[in-house]
């Protein structure tokens, strides 16, 4: 790999000095892709990489490009395995203190607290007033 200019190098030493509005002017400039970030140390970093892989003209392989997506088409080893969840099953989850229960019923409902639902989501969304995905929430996803 060729060196990196010495005028690269203040820049990215430079950074150090940066307060958070400039770096998050920076942090457009050279990563507009990303979702935002709030930590002046993490942006430094992403920065600084950012700049160097622009310079030797590299950037991340197409299977670490989808495995930080979270895309489907990752090598099956490297896909979440999703737990599957038998009748009669009882799940547990802690949501503010409150211990939560859930049982798997034959006909593949879900009851919590004497109610039958439909999906997971629908137990989730009972116990936290909001949207999730239930998988999720119950980690069996």
């Amino acid at each position: 790999m060729k060196d990196l200019p010495q005028t690269m190098i203040d820049e990215i030493n430079a950074l150090e000095g940066f307060d958070a509005r400039a770096l998050h002017r920076r942090y457009r400039e050279y990563l507009s892709d990303m979702a935002k970030c709030q930590i002046s140390g993490i942006l430094r970093s992403v920065i600084a990489y950012r700049m160097q892989e622009r310079f030797y003209g590299m950037s991340l392989s197409e299977v670490t490009k989808a495995k930080l997506e979270g895309r489907g088409d990752l090598p099956a080893r490297l896909r979440p395995v999703e737990r599957e969840v038998m009748p009669g099953a009882r799940l547990f989850r802690e949501w503010k203190g409150e211990r939560h229960e859930v049982i798997i019923r034959e006909d593949g409902r879900y009851e919590y607290k004497g109610v039958m639902y439909r999906s997971l989501s629908g137990v989730a969304r009972a116990i936290t007033g909001t949207q999730w995905n239930g998988k999720l929430f119950f980690g069996v996803k």
